[in-house]
């Protein structure tokens, strides 16, 4: 979602320190008008261009349509991938501490590995690769 606002036009800092799910997210409170009771979309959740001041839609990306649910289509196998490499946190660490800064490191770099819509490297195309994880946690691809 960071690299989506990022492209709407957002100003997001790429500095996202401790506690980095809550620090720099103001962003996601900008949402699209919606009739009372019906759940307000986040702009960069769901949005591929900003819409115009007083547009009560917008051209939706594939990330998610509603803002609720994530596009299966596009992110089903990064969304799969990321809770195995989240399970891998919690039940591959070897001498981690399962309630400390370990696993909150772990959790992270899953989420910036495979919740990204950060580009694939060009070596990876066309190179019969099929699947490849890395984390600097050695212990947990």
């Amino acid at each position: 979602l960071w690299k989506n606002a990022q492209h709407l036009g957002y100003n997001i800092s790429s500095q996202r320190g401790g506690g980095w799910e809550l620090s720099g997210v103001d962003f996601l409170l900008d949402r699209l008008p919606l009739p009372p009771r019906k759940w307000p979309p986040s702009i960069p959740m769901v949005c591929a261009k900003q819409p115009l001041k007083d547009e009560k839609n917008c051209i939706r990306n594939k990330i998610s349509t509603d803002g609720i649910h994530w596009c299966i289509e596009t992110m089903g196998p990064r969304y799969a991938a990321s809770i195995a490499c989240l399970l891998g946190c919690v039940y591959n660490g070897k001498g981690l501490d399962k309630n400390g800064e370990d696993v909150r490191k772990c959790e992270q770099e899953c989420n910036e590995q495979f919740m990204s819509i950060t580009s694939v490297d060009e070596r990876w195309i066309g190179s019969e690769t099929t699947m490849f994880s890395q984390t600097n946690h050695g212990s947990r691809v």
